[in-house]
């Protein structure tokens, strides 16, 4: 669980230094594979928590 926004950033930042190795996104023997998507998981908890994507309006809707 993130508990700060500190935490929540330097999470963040340990994602893209895993999302540069590409073995470690398809790969699941790659060393990093398994913290990438641990780490993935607790952004979008939090993200959905204290950063929730609002629906689009009926305006916005139309215009895409």
């Amino acid at each position: 669980m993130i508990k700060s926004e500190k935490e929540y950033t330097a999470i963040v930042e340990r994602i893209e230094e895993l999302l540069s190795v590409p073995e470690n996104i398809a790969n699941p023997e790659a060393k990093g594979y398994v913290e990438l998507n641990l780490l993935s998981d607790l952004v979008a908890d939090y993200e959905e928590k204290h950063h929730p994507i609002q629906p689009p309006t009926l305006a916005e809707a139309i215009k895409l």
